[in-house]
């Protein structure tokens, strides 16, 4: 037993040598720094901190632009008959109000010879022909934010067809609903009236802006009358009716290419219903664009008018 307490006193003399902290010449041991519990490193799960991270990039950071900056907002005023199909549609197809007008109105746009990709600078105004009446219904409001893509083919089909915005997302919705067999119907003509005017845009240069305002002056006429005067003019030459019948083709043909940046601005009138029908004929009976023709009717009517043309 004594042997043993000898023993004992000599491992734990040994076990407090092991365990204590080394030292030099008598100084007391630095003490161990204990972590800042402030700083907190939070790091993806399955990698690990490869260096300590700075105060500032701890800070939060924005890495993408918010999604619904890019959205927007778009109204339409629906007739019974339509926001009955649109109820129906949403418990069909289990999609939200805001989806179901995005494939209504690219399908639309699409039928209608729309581009699927709209250029950087395509026109998202959409427009809105004070002659609609509507024919004694209770139209009920609605609004999506639609993304900046569909908005610029709304637009584009609207001003193509001389519809009103609020009139093209219905016109979208019904074509859609026919698509997938939505019941009900939808008669355009209880609901609206047909527009007397025609929203009607063409690229026009720098050059054949300042001769048809110059003409304009020299007329007495607004931009308006002058295209009247123009384009009635070049159907005459070439042979189109001067009286279209009842119910003929208002929408325009379909752009061969449109330029993306630095070409020439767009310009619009509204256009009488006659006059809008005889540039469609004139149009497909040259295979050509509303532009086109339109552009080409201007410098014509302007060469009448002895207004020169600029120097190249």
């Amino acid at each position: 037993m004594r042997q043993w307490g000898r023993d004992k006193a000599a491992l734990t003399q040994y076990g407090e040598t092991q365990h204590r902290p080394a030292t030099t010449t008598g100084a007391p041991a630095m003490p161990r720094k204990q972590p800042d519990t402030r700083s907190v490193v939070f790091v993806e799960p399955g990698k690990a901190a490869a260096e300590p991270q700075t105060s500032a990039q701890r800070r939060p950071m924005r890495l993408r632009e918010a999604q619904w900056t890019n959205l927007h907002s778009t109204s339409a005023r629906l007739d019974p008959d339509t926001d009955d199909r649109l109820t129906a549609a949403v418990k069909r197809t289990k999609q939200g109000i805001q989806d179901i007008w995005e494939e209504a109105i690219n399908f639309f746009a699409d039928q209608n010879g729309i581009q699927e990709e709209m250029p950087a600078n395509a026109n998202m105004e959409l427009p809105s022909p004070a002659e609609y009446r509507t024919a004694g219904q209770d139209l009920a409001r609605a609004t999506v934010r639609l993304t900046t893509n569909t908005r610029a083919r709304l637009a584009a089909v609207a001003s193509r067809l001389g519809l009103g915005g609020s009139e093209c997302v219905v016109e979208a919705l019904n074509a859609w609903f026919d698509e997938l067999g939505i019941p009900g119907e939808y008669d355009r003509d209880k609901v609206v009236a047909r527009p007397t005017l025609y929203s009607t845009g063409a690229r026009l240069d720098d050059a054949t802006r300042k001769r048809v305002k110059t003409a304009a002056e020299r007329t007495g006429k607004n931009l308006q009358g002058v295209w009247e005067e123009a384009i009635n003019a070049y159907a005459s030459r070439h042979g189109v009716p001067e009286t279209m019948p009842q119910g003929a083709e208002v929408a325009l043909p379909t752009p061969r290419k449109v330029k993306a940046s630095g070409g020439p601005k767009p310009a619009s009138v509204r256009l009488t219903e006659n006059t809008r029908a005889r540039l469609v004929a004139a149009c497909v009976q040259q295979s050509r664009t509303g532009g086109e023709v339109i552009a080409e009717a201007l410098n014509d009517f302007c060469d009448r008018l002895g207004i020169p043309r600029p120097e190249r």
